[in-house]
């Protein structure tokens, strides 16, 4: 679909007939859309290794004592 200014006029006239009710709806959807356009046009997309990710890292953690007794208990109950 080719965006024109006809296009745009159209979209224009819309905003014109829409309730002020939706205003600020429709106001928070264009910045959403901004933002969504500014994030893919500047964001590099970084792919973290498991061996940097912080979550992954403190799962070892977990196994240890006295976690790995709470943890235990907490997800199974006494045994």
């Amino acid at each position: 679909m080719e965006y024109t200014d006809t296009t745009k006029q159209l979209l224009l006239c819309e905003i014109e007939q829409l309730p002020n009710v939706y205003l600020s709806e429709l106001q928070n959807f264009i910045q959403y859309l901004q933002f969504k356009q500014a994030s893919a046009n500047s964001a590099v997309h970084h792919t973290l290794q498991p061996t940097d990710d912080p979550i992954l890292r403190s799962c070892g953690f977990i196994d240890s004592e006295p976690f790995s007794e709470t943890i235990d208990n907490t997800l199974y109950g006494a045994l």
